[in-house]
């Protein structure tokens, strides 16, 4: 059902790539976009410009320079990142096939998502895309089939084009054109479906570009270069896929709420104490059972584990899945942050009254140290979760998964024109 094609990838060129390349536009922070504009041919330049005139102006500037060069041939491209797991400490590797995808609308059911978007930073995307007619950054999927040995026996074949050591582990580009080797990869990839893992505004904004083009020039009936856009699909099956949760911080919260909360939870859980220093190992350890951790101001810690007999969909109103309906996230939603503390799914898009973070030490550090009422730690959700989600229709609540690691940005780009 997906259709993947090669392109020609426009690279850099320099000696030295660690300078030029980036997080994803949406995890850079302001300062760390200054840290990396100190070298003038960094991607942010690009990805976060001061203006979309100045970021095509830079686009067409570096090629014109030879900083920025397009590949000879079209090409597939093999991304190896290999990391630590920030849990668990275990060296991981991860697996992803660089191509074009063509666009399709999620109503034919073969690209599916599983986050909702805001229009602002679609809007922002669009303008970048309109002014520079390039993907200056892969949006990441997963994707069903059997394609995960062919990209294992690449790494053994392919040439490595790009190498690069970051903050998260060594990223690794090889490059495939082998026309057999590519019409194989395209062959996996024909019958399966693709799940956005990372770049949701991306994908739809090049929806609507697509749409716009087409209005203009008529509705062509051969595939144009706008209706591609660029991604990197990890399978499925592949072990090195990582989604780390994203803890509920509450900044304020009255003390009758506080104290009772671990009374009002043992109706559905088995709370059990532990000190605070503990609880996310204890949380850790318990999976697969479905709950989360607790650490209030006052010191107290405990993990809550939904009690044996209670099948967690029963407990939340509503027409989800029941898939959705368990999700630990979505028990912590239904069961204590609305109820107790007033945080609506508005709420939880907008960042009010509530807190995230990855870390857990920085969770729990907030809460001791006086910055925060209470933190809720969780688990992550499965890749198979996520996966059933999309399949019923449905998103994700919100900050529910953060795949990890994250593609470089500046690795490979691709030119609409090309």
């Amino acid at each position: 059902m997906a259709r993947i094609a090669p392109f020609r990838g426009v690279r850099y060129a320099l000696s030295e790539l660690k300078p030029c390349v980036a997080p994803p536009y949406d995890v850079v922070i302001p300062p760390e976009r200054e840290q990396l504009r100190q070298f003038p041919y960094n991607i942010t330049y690009l990805t976060l410009p001061d203006s979309y005139e100045q970021a095509a102006q830079r686009w067409h500037e570096w090629q014109s320079k030879g900083v920025l060069q397009e590949d000879p041939r079209p090409a597939m491209y093999l991304l190896e990142q290999v990391f630590t797991h920030p849990a668990t400490g275990e060296t991981l590797r991860r697996l992803a096939l660089v191509c074009l995808m063509a666009l399709e609308e999620y109503g034919a059911g073969v690209v599916l998502p599983h986050e909702n978007t805001q229009a602002r930073a679609k809007e922002d995307r669009l303008q970048l895309l309109r002014a520079t007619e390039a993907n200056l950054e892969p949006i990441y999927g997963l994707v069903e089939g059997d394609l995960f040995p062919l990209l294992e026996s690449l790494v053994l074949t392919a040439p490595t084009v790009a190498e690069v050591e970051y903050t998260d582990g060594q990223h690794r580009l090889r490059r495939v054109e082998d026309t057999a080797i590519l019409q194989q990869l395209a062959a996996r990839v024909a019958t399966a479906r693709v799940w956005i893992a990372d770049g949701h505004h991306r994908y739809e904004t090049c929806l609507q570009y697509r749409r716009e083009r087409r209005a203009a020039e008529g509705n062509p009936s051969q595939l144009q270069p706008y209706d591609w856009l660029m991604i990197a699909l990890t399978p499925l099956e592949d072990p090195g896929v990582v989604i780390l949760p994203t803890h509920r911080v509450i900044p304020q919260a009255s003390e009758q709420v506080l104290a009772r909360l671990r009374e009002y939870l043992m109706q559905w859980f088995d709370v059990q104490r532990c000190p605070a220093h503990e609880v996310v190992h204890a949380l850790q350890a318990g999976r697969p059972r479905r709950g989360f951790a607790a650490v209030m101001r006052d010191g107290q810690a405990f993990v809550a584990w939904l009690k044996e007999g209670i099948a967690g969909e029963t407990l939340v109103p509503g027409e989800h899945s029941a898939t959705y309906r368990r999700l630990d996230v979505t028990l912590l939603q239904a069961l204590v942050l609305e109820p107790l503390f007033g945080i609506t799914p508005r709420h939880l898009e907008r960042a009010e009254g509530i807190r995230y973070t990855r870390d857990e030490g920085e969770a729990v550090r907030w809460v001791l140290q006086g910055e925060a009422a209470v933190a809720f730690l969780l688990n992550p959700p499965s890749v198979q979760e996520v996966r059933e989600v999309a399949l019923a229709g449905e998103k994700m609540p919100p900050k529910s998964t953060y795949f990890y690691p994250k593609l470089l940005s500046g690795l490979v780009m691709r030119a609409l024109s090309l």
